[in-house]
């Protein structure tokens, strides 16, 4: 432990056990399909076919492509619901269907809790009725714009398609959402205020606006010629991240709940950590030291120790200001670990990554296999020299725990550790 580490024992504070998965992403909707695209390394990111990019100097990001929300909901339901939230809907429905939940649901709603999070919200429809009003006057935007563009309506369309009426969440927490939407599941069960939890977060940001404003700051790649190749995380080359879409969920069950039922669960979410880098508010610390605090905290959170952990899942962005910063907090911590770069093959969904990142971390303990990282060419000078997982899956057999770093602007740090339920 470095000296400026947080201090404490390790306390092991009880865990709940992930017994559902459900996803939309570019990889595939569906668990099942996001999970077998990334371990054959395949890539989501394409030209952008949401909006006409010809104007930006960057016209690739990864769209949720084979995404059909009257899959999941009505036509009608749909057209009331801003994309965002469409996915959120429906990675909770897979998940609640994968657990074997919904009929539970039924029974004991008050028991059933929902923390659905999102770094932007209803930005689609923000934009869309904006217009109408800038063109038509205020007498013809929407209804439906407020209850549309609210970021806790993920949570609470849910909540109300599958019943649910335990407690219900909707953390915002830019690119550390999705970590802080696992984290707060897991305390809801802690707590006793839920039996099951299902835990996530939704982000539908490929609009013009967004994509303006990312590009501004020169936050996104522009490696246009080549999309499968722009998102190379730890990389040399790398100029930016790729934007991209979609949603992922968990359900989280306590252990006496899911015993009395008979689940299989798929891992357990052991504890979480969490900070502040106090130093700017779109760039980490350059040394990594929230990030670093933030691993201990889960480390102390869930009773395991830096050797337990055998692979990380990096926030990883591809950016220039984000990866060495994290590389150089891993290295103090668990230098041992196998590291993967998942966004080189879904981009960056913001607020979703986090729940997508937990799923990986999830089922690559279940199936002793870590994810790949593309477009790992030639380490940059700025990261340091981890044990990294290159373009192809690796079989990890004493896989036992991992861990997901998620880092968010305005410096938020979640880092959630995953264990076997061997």
């Amino acid at each position: 432990m470095t000296q400026d580490a947080p201090n404490g024992e390790r306390t092991g504070n009880g865990y709940a056990l992930i017994t559902g998965t459900g996803a939309v992403t570019p990889l595939g909707t569906g668990t099942e399909n996001f999970w077998d695209a990334a371990l054959h390394g395949k890539s989501g990111i394409g030209e952008i076919t949401l909006f006409d990019s010809s104007p930006y100097p960057s016209h690739i990001a990864g769209e949720c492509s084979d995404f059909d929300p009257t899959d999941f909901m009505s036509k009608k339901e749909a057209r009331r619901m801003d994309r965002f939230a469409q996915f959120g809907i429906a990675a909770g429905i897979q998940a609640a269907e994968s657990a074997g939940i919904v009929d539970l649901i039924r029974e004991k709603p008050e028991r059933v809790g929902i923390v659905m999070g999102s770094g932007i919200g209803g930005l689609t429809t923000w934009e869309r009725e904006y217009a109408v009003l800038h063109e038509r006057g205020p007498g013809r935007v929407s209804p439906f714009l407020i209850p549309m563009m609210v970021p806790n309506m993920a949570a609470g369309q849910l909540a109300i398609t599958l019943g649910a009426q335990g407690p219900s969440q909707a953390p915002v927490l830019a690119c550390a959402t999705g970590g802080e939407a696992i984290a707060e599941g897991l305390e809801l069960i802690r707590r006793g205020d839920a039996d099951v939890v299902i835990a996530g977060s939704s982000e539908a940001p490929i609009t013009p606006l967004s994509m303006a404003g990312f590009c501004a700051i020169r936050a996104i790649s522009t490696r246009n010629d080549e999309p499968q190749r722009a998102s190379r995380p730890f990389d040399a080359g790398r100029d930016g991240f790729v934007m991209s879409e979609g949603a992922g969920a968990v359900v989280l069950e306590s252990v006496e709940h899911a015993a009395r039922r008979g689940a299989e669960p798929i891992a357990a979410v052991a504890g979480y950590g969490r900070s502040t880098d106090a130093y700017h508010v779109t760039a980490p610390d350059q040394q990594g030291r929230g990030v670093e605090w933030a691993m201990y905290a889960a480390l102390k959170d869930s009773g395991l120790t830096a050797e337990d952990i055998g692979h990380v899942n990096a926030h990883a962005t591809s950016t220039p200001t984000g990866d060495g910063p994290e590389t150089k907090a891993i290295s103090r911590v668990m230098p041992h670990a196998l590291v993967s770069g998942t966004k080189s093959m879904t981009g960056h969904s913001f607020g979703a990554v986090g729940a997508m990142e937990g799923i990986m971390c999830a089922l690559a303990i279940k199936n002793k296999i870590v994810p790949p990282t593309l477009n790992l060419d030639d380490l940059a000078e700025d990261c340091e020299p981890l044990n990294y997982v290159g373009a192809e899956a690796q079989k990890a057999p004493n896989l036992r725990a991992a861990i997901s770093n998620s880092m968010g602007f305005g410096g938020h740090n979640v880092v959630v550790a995953f264990r076997d339920v061997e």
